[in-house]
Parts: structure tokens; C-alpha cells; sequence
């Protein structure tokens, strides 16, 4: 067997609290990269929700970012790529959202510090507003979006507890030439839908194929786990695709595996067994 690569979606997935890795499986994981495998974070969180994730961790690890519109190694945080939107789409994109009745948040991404725009919310969300909470001092609001480009960002995304409204939006978003959009439920409150679009070039499988490419890692020796939507391009990329067994059946079909959830420990009993084979 040649070196892993181990891509872990976290909400849903790994994820014990909102941002808590159990114990053992940071150990797991550690051993792993001990050995010389590749470890990488695949979210659809920002940095700066994720990094509260990674504060416990004590070992090289790869996250990506906003479903694959960044890449970054870590301790360093050095950008490997990251991905601005498609030119041109602020004032499309802003009246799409609106339309459905969901505020609009833009992501800068890691080259501006991952700091988020939004105009006055119009349709103030709990979700969307607790998050905003978490780490206030990267949120601008600013009196019009139309200042900028979507070229300045690297993603869009919205909250919203009406879940057709959500795959609404995202299907239209779809229809944007140049962007690709997912509406996936927040693994923590199944009334909260997440929208989020960024350039039709990324996705979550991206990151992964990139890493597997730079470290010579074969098909066969990629591990892949998810548990929504949003997972599916990097599930796609995987010799051994794993989900979740209350994931939707989307992901269930193209899956290797199906294991219990975090609460169970589920993926650390499957990494267990593989880090057991010679």
C-alpha cells in the first residue's frame, strides 16, 4: 500500500460539538501523517469558522475551504490556490438572492484575511447571525455591493430555514454561466439550508485530485468522507468513498462504505482498521 491521501468533510462527518474532533481520532490522524500520508480538511466552512476546529491539532495537515475554493497547508497556512469568481455577477447574484428572500454574504478568502461583505440584511437569519457572532471583526458591512466585482471573492452563500427557497436559489445559480452552486442542510439544525456558489471550476473534489497529483497518490490509496451534497465531487475523486448512514442517497449510491455517525464513531472505527493494514 502506497502513502493515503484522507480528505474528511467535518460538519456531519468528524465532528463531535460544532467544533470539536474527538480525541482519539486527532491521535488517529497524527499517527497517519507520522507515517507520511496526507491528511486534508475538505469544508464548505470559511477559515475563519474552521479554524477553531484546527486549534487542537499538532500535526501537518491540508484544509480547503467554501466547498474547494481554497487550499492551504498548515501549521504555515501557505496558499496553495484559491479561486475568485467569476467576473461580473454582483448585481445578478445579489437580486437571485434577494429574490428567495435570503441576504447574500461575499467571502474574500485567505489573501484578504477571509473576511466576509454583506450589505444590510434584509432577511436576517439566526443561523447566519450566530455565525456572524463567532468572529465579528472579519464582517464588513457595507452600504452597496455593486463597489465591487465578484472577481474580488471567492464565494457567495446564504442561510435560510425554507429549504425549497434554498434548492431554489441554488438551481438558478446554476444557471449562471461560470458558477456552481450546492443547498445542503446544516448537519447541526436540519431547518437551517446552506446555499453557497463560487467559480464552476471548483468544487470539493478539486483540492483533493490536486493533492493527490502533487503527492504521486494513486486512486486506489485515497479515502474519501462525506455526508452531503456538497460532498459528492470529492467522494467522486476516491478509491474508497465513504459516507454517513443517515447521508442522502445520493451519496450512499456512489459509496464504497457506509458507516455510523460521529456520535458512533464511525470513521474512526474505519480509519482503525485501515491504519491496522500492512
Amino acid at each position: 500500500m502506497g502513502k493515503k491521501l484522507i480528505s474528511l468533510d467535518l460538519d456531519g462527518t468528524i465532528l463531535i460539538e460544532q467544533h470539536k474532533i474527538e480525541e482519539k481520532l486527532i491521535f488517529l490522524l497524527k499517527r497517519f501523517t507520522d507515517k507520511g500520508d496526507i491528511i486534508l480538511f475538505n469544508t464548505g466552512r470559511t477559515y475563519a469558522y474552521s479554524k477553531f476546529v484546527f486549534k487542537p491539532l499538532d500535526f501537518p495537515f491540508y484544509g480547503s475551504f467554501s466547498n474547494g475554493v481554497a487550499l492551504a497547508g498548515f501549521p504555515g497556512e501557505d496558499i496553495i490556490y484559491e479561486v475568485s469568481m467569476p467576473e461580473g455577477l454582483i448585481k445578478e447574484i445579489c437580486e437571485l438572492f434577494l429574490k428567495h428572500r435570503i441576504d447574500p454574504v461575499f467571502q474574500g478568502g485567505l489573501h484578504n484575511n477571509d473576511k466576509t461583505f454583506n450589505e444590510v440584511l434584509k432577511f436576517p437569519n439566526r443561523e447566519l447571525l450566530e455565525i456572524f457572532s463567532v468572529d465579528g471583526d472579519r464582517r464588513i458591512q457595507v452600504e452597496s455591493l455593486s463597489e465591487f466585482d465578484s472577481k474580488d471573492f471567492v464565494s457567495v452563500f446564504g442561510c435560510s430555514d425554507n429549504p425549497e427557497e434554498a434548492v431554489q436559489l441554488a438551481g438558478e445559480l446554476n444557471g449562471i454561466k461560470g458558477l456552481y452552486s450546492v443547498a445542503f442542510v446544516h448537519s447541526y439544525n436540519e431547518n437551517s439550508y446552506w446555499i453557497t456558489a463560487g467559480s464552476q471550476s471548483i468544487n470539493k473534489g478539486v483540492p483533493v485530485k490536486k493533492l493527490a497529483e502533487k503527492n504521486n497518490v494513486k486512486r486506489e490509496d485515497i479515502y474519501v468522507f462525506g455526508n452531503d451534497l456538497n460532498d459528492i465531487p470529492m467522494l467522486a475523486e476516491a478509491g474508497h468513498p465513504v459516507t454517513i448512514e443517515d447521508s442522502p442517497k445520493e451519496l450512499k449510491e456512489i459509496s464504497e462504505s457506509i458507516v455510523s455517525g460521529p456520535d458512533k464513531h464511525g470513521i474512526l472505527n474505519y480509519l482503525e482498521q485501515i491504519s491496522r493494514q500492512v
